[in-house]
């Protein structure tokens, strides 16, 4: 074991490829939220915030 860095180059390695699958993950999941619709229900509730806000 490297007493500098606490690890070998293949910990380093595994470390590596382990962060770049969560980070794959991560866009993934990201990108299919951002593809889903809107529901009818919030964006009443946002009108109706918009709407209570200009009547101040």
């Amino acid at each position: 074991m490297d007493q500098q860095t606490g690890g070998s180059a293949d910990d380093d390695r595994a470390r590596k490829l382990r962060q770049k699958r969560i980070g794959d993950q991560l866009r993934r999941l990201y990108d299919e939220v951002t593809e889903e619709a809107v529901p009818e229900e919030f964006l009443n509730l946002l009108e109706q915030a918009d709407n209570s806000k200009n009547k101040q």
